[in-house]
């Protein structure tokens, strides 16, 4: 059984949602599950989740040349992620979803709005965005009070900075 998230979010967020995994978006869902987390990667088509799992490959040789990392930690962190083209599946049971979709208003407009029905009522959403205001989509989030911004830096195994 699922703990409820009020008890499971006193320790931090441990399932995540990474809505998006182009650039930064794979950066975040790599690190995350490096860090213990458990995510989902969602993207759009099965060619942005290729795309995304090809990044993942290229970061397994990076953390272990420039981060040290072992290949137990490296096999830990594959097992830890997970990916789908299924919005419903990848936030079902999310604690954090992080929106890293392309800059564009009304792309995280309509995504927010597909989101929010089926996000629990004590979900929080994160957007990385660093260059739209995030209070602009605070209402289509439906949720507010359970919004905010998460900006990670590009790099993030070296600029280790949200």
């Amino acid at each position: 059984m699922t703990p409820s998230l009020s008890s499971s979010l006193e320790n931090g967020p441990h399932r995540l949602c990474v809505l998006g995994g182009g650039v930064l978006g794979g950066q975040i869902a790599w690190h995350s599950a490096f860090k213990g987390k458990s995510v989902i990667v969602y993207d759009i088509d099965d060619t942005a989740l290729e795309r995304c799992r090809a990044s993942h490959d290229h970061y397994a040789g990076i953390y272990q040349a420039d981060v040290g990392a072992k290949p137990e930690a490296i096999a830990a962190t594959r097992a830890r992620l997970a990916y789908t083209s299924d919005l419903a599946e990848a936030v079902a049971d999310a604690e954090l979803v992080i929106e890293a979709v392309p800059e564009d208003p009304e792309i995280k407009r309509q995504l927010y709005r597909t989101l929010s029905p089926l996000l629990s009522p004590e979900t929080l959403v994160a957007t990385n965005s660093s260059t739209l205001l995030p209070a602009d989509f605070a209402d289509d989030s439906g949720r507010p009070e359970r919004y905010c911004a998460l900006h990670f830096a590009n790099l993030v195994w070296i600029m280790n900075v949200a």
